[in-house]
């Protein structure tokens, strides 16, 4: 069984070799916000967008998960849900 180390190098490396060399001199951030986003989203949709207990998985605050979301453009589901 692969370790989350092991996981991540596996994946890392197949971001950044699917990265143009335009961007190769910027990686970090473009990596770190897909990780970023790709977390939050997993972590959401497991806890079915009860955004109080996925801040408590992430080690966040509501209000810090709440700004993460805008800022990395993820909708919020609970709102969009409401617009219905």
């Amino acid at each position: 069984m692969s370790s989350l180390h092991d996981i991540l190098k596996k994946n890392v490396k197949q971001m950044v070799l699917a990265i143009g060399t335009n961007q190769k001199g910027n990686i970090h951030p473009l990596i770190m916000q897909e990780v970023e986003s790709s977390l939050i989203s997993v972590v959401l949709d497991e806890t079915k967008h009860n955004y109080f207990v996925a801040a408590k998985i992430l080690g966040i605050s509501r209000s810090t998960l709440y700004r993460k979301l805008e800022l990395l453009g993820l909708q919020n589901k609970k709102s969009e849900e409401k617009n219905y």
